[in-house]
């Protein structure tokens, strides 16, 4: 059986007019405003993702 990674919550203060932007545009995608701030950050997240797997490559290597 896998085990489910544990997750963790984040927060972070923006401007009121953002605030409204981003649920407007999360209720014309008819998606959770948490939902469209996940879809934005996934792309970033999977390029950090790699670039760290790209690290710790680097870094066993050089301790070969």
């Amino acid at each position: 059986m896998t085990q489910a990674e544990l997750r963790k919550q984040i927060s972070i203060f923006i401007t009121l007019s953002d605030w409204k932007a981003i649920r407007q545009e999360a209720a014309r995608r008819q998606i959770p405003m948490t939902e469209l701030c996940r879809q934005w950050m996934s792309r970033d997240l999977q390029k950090l993702r790699s670039d760290r797997a790209a690290n710790a490559i680097d870094a066993s290597q050089s301790e070969s």
